[in-house]
């Protein structure tokens, strides 16, 4: 499948998608952002598996927990882009309301997820919502 298929129409390469903060839409989104790194992220599995969990990571938390106090649920967006030096940025925002605390006692480990599987990641909050932005070292591009 040719990669530009599920790029959005971007010309840069990048991927971006909004989509409703649903748990039908997030299994969308994840399988659409799979093809994506799998057509332009040259790296090992494991280590592409550990960009699709981070992301897919942030993308449930916001589905979640960013809406729930609203009657319908809003929208989660995920950019990701190669940087010119090399290393993968991705972005995963909502527009919702940030709550730092778990629903349940077993609960509020994704942050720690996306420490662990991202090589630096930043969390953004305020009265607009929340941004997550996790990065990755220096990886090349597949070009076709």
């Amino acid at each position: 499948m040719d990669s530009s298929q599920h790029l959005d129409g971007d010309s840069t390469g990048d991927f971006k998608r909004s989509v409703a903060a649903t748990a039908e839409a997030a299994h969308t989104l994840r399988e659409l952002f799979t093809l994506w790194v799998t057509a332009t992220v040259d790296a090992d599995t494991e280590r592409r598996g550990d960009i699709i969990l981070a992301v897919y990571e942030a993308v449930a938390n916001a589905t979640e927990h960013a809406y729930k106090n609203s009657a319908e649920p809003g929208t989660v967006t995920v950019h990701s882009r190669h940087r010119p030096n090399g290393a993968l940025e991705i972005t995963v925002t909502d527009t919702g309301t940030w709550d730092p605390s778990p629903s349940e006692r077993f609960r509020g480990r994704g942050l720690a997820l996306i420490t662990a599987l991202s090589d630096t990641h930043a969390l953004t909050t305020g009265p607009d919502g929340t941004t997550v932005t996790m990065c990755w070292q220096p990886m090349p591009v597949v070009t076709s």
